[in-house]
């Protein structure tokens, strides 16, 4: 893989048996509260649901997928992030953060995404993001990364905070 370092950020790829380090984040409550309402994976839906679901995104494009971040400085995992086709909006990437709660606050976030932002125009293709309209954290990211708001939605999955998501976009 040739994904780019960040001044203090390093990529790489999930493997199989990173299902601890998924589960680091899918199970606290508090980084799913804009994902799940707040329910965490077990371990076990994390390695029969997410690890397939990371290792099929090695196999869209080059460079494409979801990827750990590590600190440079110490190593330590803090997180994931996603670069991946988008599903709906045709040639459009959508770009994607995930991290450890213990990282918040710290401009790990939007150095990541402004990363992808500039991997995506290199590419020539539309950035996409979405996030549920009340996480204004990320929506902040999206924005402090280039990002634009474009419409609310109503997606289908559940569970539902009962208001719409967001998209926004770099054209």
């Amino acid at each position: 893989m040739s994904f780019p370092n960040t001044k203090r950020l390093t990529f790489g790829e999930f493997s199989k048996e990173d299902a601890e380090l998924l589960f680091q984040l899918n199970g606290d409550p508090e980084v799913m509260k804009y994902i799940t309402l707040g329910k965490p994976m077990t371990l076990s839906e994390v390695k029969t649901r997410s690890i397939p679901r990371i290792m099929k995104s090695y196999t869209y494009e080059k460079d494409f997928g979801i990827f750990p971040a590590r600190l440079i400085e110490s190593g330590d995992y803090i997180g994931w992030f996603q670069f991946e086709p988008d599903h709906e909006i045709e040639s459009a990437i959508e770009i994607g953060w995930r991290l450890k709660k213990e990282y918040w606050g710290n401009g790990y976030a939007t150095e990541g995404a402004k990363l992808l932002v500039e991997m995506g125009k290199q590419m020539n293709r539309k950035i996409v993001a979405r996030a549920m309209s009340e996480n204004k954290e990320s929506i902040r990211v999206m924005e402090k990364a280039g990002l634009k708001f474009v419409e609310e939605f109503w997606d289908d999955y559940e569970p539902r905070s009962g208001n719409p998501d967001v998209l926004y976009e770099l054209k």
